[in-house]
C-alpha cells in the first residue's frame, strides 16, 4: 500500500541520515519504527513483582481485643468502641 506523510524538512533529513547509516531506505526505516511502536503498545507494561512486607513492629493489638470476633473488630474500626 502506498500513502503520503508530511514531515518537517529537518526531521526528514534526520530520518534519511539514520536510515542511510543503517543501510536502509527511508520507507524501511519508518516502517521498522512504526512496527516497534505498535509492538510496544500491545505489550503489557512490565511491573515489579508484588512484595508483601510483614509487620514486625509495635506491641500487637490493644489489650482486650479478640481478633476472632469480627463484630468487635468492625465496631472498633467504625469508632464505636
Amino acid at each position: 500500500m502506498r500513502t503520503t506523510i508530511r514531515l518537517a524538512d529537518e526531521f526528514y533529513e534526520a530520518v534519511r541520515e539514520h536510515a542511510s547509516q543503517e543501510g536502509k531506505t527511508v520507507t524501511a526505516y519508518i516502517e521498522e519504527a512504526l512496527r516497534a511502536k505498535l509492538a510496544a503498545a500491545a505489550a503489557p507494561p512490565e511491573r515489579e513483582p508484588y512484595k508483601v512486607v510483614p509487620f514486625r513492629g509495635g506491641s500487637g493489638p490493644r489489650p482486650g481485643i479478640d481478633l476472632t470476633n469480627n463484630a468487635q473488630l468492625q465496631d472498633i474500626m467504625d469508632g464505636l468502641e
